[in-house]
């Protein structure tokens, strides 16, 4: 059994498109809540989604969990639902800075104190009030993901209408003109937003050490070669690429791959190593048996991919693995996103060898 995990961020919400290429390598992909045991949204949850979530291939987790204050927070999401536009189209603003700025207190103006108004949070220790502010921010970011998804799919919807149009045009012309019809997706996501996410998303993932052990994985390049100039500035030593695997990507039409075994069932050198970077067990195995696992399994899933034909290589994704040496996924976090005092965030100064973290890019 694959006992491999990724840890998904700064996104909260399942993405088939993400999920789908990565659970063909790692037995389980986990995405942080904000909120325990919030249900699925029905509006977002796809047939591939919820067979994932049967099966335990994703699983949630619920940092700091509410306890008697949920039912107040979901009174909070209720109405940022309601006022949706309001929030979302703000998400960027420097209201939100008390997530950077932790000794300032939030403007009578901004967007969460208009939403804390509604409670009685502010009476509160300043921790608390910071993670009720992290969690809004990741409830915010979800909004604007979900629009983001529909917009997508209508301009999808749009293209293709077009496409077929022009095609029709081309046909009665004799291809006398040319028309480029591609179009990008929207994605509107400014970097100060992106920002705000994965300093939230970081705060709730380091206040408590008994989070989920897995490798982290973000599709966010940006995010990416911020954890990178970090830690070669704090440690005066580079992330090494230690193996990159291109990975199925999800098909349009939603149909998965027609092999009958998964590829990953071939490559148990490839399984031995992504448990043990994972499941923090790497203590037990030496650096370059641990490098020469990956690299062996890397070969393995690459041959095994050759042979796949249903596999088209040309729309797979890339999953690039790298290796920060001599620091902990919560001191990376730590230094990289949440910033504050680091005495203040349980279990950073546990020693440890080396963490990886992966970067998936395509599409």
């Amino acid at each position: 059994m694959n006992k491999s995990i990724a840890c998904a961020f700064p996104e909260t919400l399942p993405d088939e498109r993400l999920l789908f290429p990565l659970v063909q390598v790692f037995g389980q992909v986990v995405y942080m809540q904000a909120i325990e045991n919030e249900p699925p949204d029905q509006g977002t949850i796809t047939p591939f989604l919820e067979r994932c979530r049967q099966e335990g291939r994703l699983q949630g987790f619920a940092p700091a969990p509410l306890g008697d204050q949920r039912e107040r927070f979901l009174a909070l999401v209720q109405d940022m639902r309601r006022r949706g536009s309001d929030y979302t189209s703000q998400l960027s603003m420097l209201t939100l800075a008390g997530l950077s700025r932790r000794e300032q207190k939030e403007s009578k103006q901004s967007i969460l104190a208009d939403l804390l108004k509604m409670t009685d949070i502010k009476e509160q220790e300043a921790q608390e009030l910071l993670l009720w502010q992290s969690r809004l921010v990741l409830k915010l970011g979800e909004f604007f993901d979900a629009q983001q998804t529909t917009l997508n799919q209508a301009l999808g919807n749009i293209a293709s209408r077009q496409d077929a149009l022009l095609a029709e045009l081309r046909e009665e012309e004799d291809d006398l003109f040319a028309v480029a019809t591609s179009q990008g997706e929207a994605n509107q996501e400014s970097d100060g937003m992106l920002d705000h996410r994965l300093k939230a998303w970081s705060r709730l993932y380091l206040h408590d050490a008994g989070q989920p052990q897995g490798i982290l994985v973000t599709c966010r390049p940006s995010a990416m070669d911020h954890l990178q100039e970090v830690y070669e500035k704090n440690h005066r030593r580079n992330a090494v690429l230690w193996a990159s695997l291109e990975l199925p990507a999800f098909a349009a039409s939603g149909e998965e791959t027609t092999a009958s075994e998964p590829l990953i069932a071939q490559c148990p050198q490839l399984i031995a190593a992504l448990e043990a970077m994972s499941l923090a067990s790497e203590a037990t195995l030496p650096e370059e048996e641990l490098k020469s696992l990956l690299a062996e399994g890397a070969t393995q899933w690459a041959q095994g991919l050759d042979a796949r034909a249903s596999v088209r290589r040309d729309q797979c994704r890339m999953l690039e693995l790298y290796r920060f040496p001599k620091i902990s996924v919560r001191q990376l976090l730590q230094e990289g996103f949440a910033g504050g005092d680091p005495a203040s965030y349980a279990g950073l100064s546990a020693p440890s060898s080396g963490c990886l973290v992966g970067l998936l890019s395509g599409k």
